[in-house]
């Protein structure tokens, strides 16, 4: 039998489709493309303005519950028209190249790795109009090329609550307040994948919850982070 050897090697650019890939699905020149947020606040990814230091003037005055958040991307273009078509249109193909990328940005990543990835969960009644969790697909991907494990059980949102988009300020967190449920597992340390990190809203609601549980350290990762101040 012959075997086209194009089917497996030398397959063109997620993005462009031209040009040979060479990391993470992508070629030099559209991996270098790809928005970035350079230098970011380690505690909230937000960039880092006027400061020499780690940490921006927000997370100082007012630390939010979770310990530090990696994000591979910016939210703009490409990324802004990517993970709608995902989250959406169910174009879910895309979160293969997306989580081998945001693999490959924390190959740089010198903090302690954490036990378990778990993704924000859907409620079920949204789960099934949907027909999966982009955020679960996302950290199964990337747990397998990271070798870490994936908790998909023991977070859970037992009731659907407004779109967060749709709400402002402290709207954002009564929307969430008591709307998901953690099982009490024995980690220590955990990270949260989600697919955007906006406001921070849910992740906050979430590292509450896990920090009064007993789990010491909650970081999030995420493929793209909305480049502009918002609510811890």
């Amino acid at each position: 039998m012959t075997v086209n050897r194009r089917l497996f090697f030398n397959q063109n650019c997620n993005l462009c489709l031209l040009h040979p890939q060479t990391r993470a699905g992508l070629c030099h020149r559209c991996l270098a493309d790809m928005p970035r947020i350079a230098p970011a606040c380690h505690r909230c990814a937000l960039p880092l303005e006027g400061t020499d230091g780690l940490i921006c003037g927000r997370c100082q005055k007012r630390p939010p519950p979770f310990d530090h958040t990696f994000a591979a991307f910016a939210y703009r273009f490409p990324l802004s028209q990517l993970i709608p078509l995902i989250k959406y249109q169910g174009q879910t193909g895309h979160l293969g190249w997306l989580a081998d990328s945001l693999a490959c940005a924390l190959q740089d990543y010198t903090g302690a790795l954490p036990q378990v990835l778990i993704p924000i969960p859907l409620a079920p009644s949204r789960l099934r109009r949907r027909g999966y969790n982009q955020a679960a697909l996302l950290a199964g991907r990337l747990g397998r090329q990271l070798g870490i494990p994936t908790d998909l059980h023991n977070l859970a949102k037992p009731r659907e609550t407004a779109h967060q988009m749709e709400l402002k300020g402290e709207a954002r967190r009564r929307n969430l307040r008591g709307a998901f449920n953690w099982h009490d597992p024995a980690y220590d340390h955990v990270a949260l994948i989600d697919d955007v990190m906006t406001t921070g809203t849910t992740v906050s609601e979430i590292s509450r919850l896990l920090k009064k549980s007993g789990i010491r350290r909650v970081d999030i990762w995420v493929l793209a982070r909305t480049p502009s101040p918002g609510e811890h």
